[in-house]
């Protein structure tokens, strides 16, 4: 019960090697500073690893975009060696589409930089208000 307690983030469910001890009539003492103060450590620490593995998922498609532009570059210098009196309109045309496509693949990647770095404004943000709330609640800011 206590590890379903502390998956889901229950303050009542952290404790120190022990299970929470129980107030008489049955509850956690949910405002033991101790307990809290792991709490909010425990919070935060989650916080941080679906931060990491955001970013992480934001650098493999970074990646995934930089092999596809690549491809799509070998693909267009193969294309643009041969001269354009000796291309048929189909030729050129597909050449554009390469081009195109190459061009939104850099959209791509300049979104993926955008929401990096929003992602890491709102974090900032959102650690802020978990400071502001531990600090109204009096809890020593121990994050390291």
């Amino acid at each position: 019960m206590a590890c379903a307690a502390r998956a889901q983030g229950s303050p009542a469910a952290v404790s120190h090697g022990g299970p929470a001890k129980l107030a008489p009539d049955g509850m956690g003492k949910k405002d033991d500073p101790r307990l809290m103060q792991e709490w909010f450590k425990l919070v935060q620490e989650k916080n941080s690893l679906v931060r990491y593995e955001s970013e992480l998922m934001i650098f493999a498609r970074e990646l995934e975009l930089e092999d596809c532009q690549s491809r799509l570059q070998q693909e267009l210098r193969e294309r643009m060696a041969i001269d354009d009196n000796l291309k048929n309109s189909e030729e050129l045309l597909e050449e554009k589409r390469i081009l195109n496509e190459m061009l939104d693949v850099v959209e791509q990647r300049d979104a993926l930089v955008a929401l990096l770095e929003e992602q890491r404004l709102r974090e900032k943000e959102e650690d802020k208000d978990l400071e502001a709330v531990m600090l109204t609640k009096s809890y020593n800011l121990n994050w390291s």
